[in-house]
């Protein structure tokens, strides 16, 4: 979702910017400046408590699984020694946990009291 909102702000930046020889030198400036300004309004960061409380190191020793949640909403993956193997965006809705990769797919998962539960394995704070 994070990702929807800064393209729909570089749009409407690119929009603001694309003004008529009609229109005040200050128009497009004060478009420009407004559409900055939005974005950092919403931002990325977790919003509930439930995403902020997953903010941090999980591992799975089993499957040699570690995943890093950052507070402005993205993650990286390590797996089997390979460092940031899979990165990009989590979100949080209620006990679910859903992971979109840069890669395009999403794995979602449970919060189930101090674990996080995956197809690949569970996940325990570090």
């Amino acid at each position: 979702m994070t990702m929807v909102t800064a393209i729909v702000a570089l749009a409407l930046l690119g929009l603001g910017a694309c003004g008529t020889s009609d229109e005040p030198a200050d128009e497009p400036t004060t478009s420009a400046s407004e559409t900055t300004s939005s974005p950092s309004a919403p931002t990325s960061e977790p919003t509930d408590d439930a995403a902020a409380g997953i903010v941090g190191d999980w591992q799975d020793t089993e499957a040699d699984w570690t995943v890093h949640f950052h507070e402005d909403g993205t993650y990286a993956e390590d797996y089997q020694g390979v460092t940031d193997f899979r990165v990009g965006t989590y979100t949080v809705d209620g006990t679910t946990v859903s992971l979109e990769g840069g890669d395009g797919n999403t794995d979602t998962g449970t919060i189930e009291g101090e674990t996080l539960v995956f197809k690949l394995g569970t996940l325990t704070r570090k």
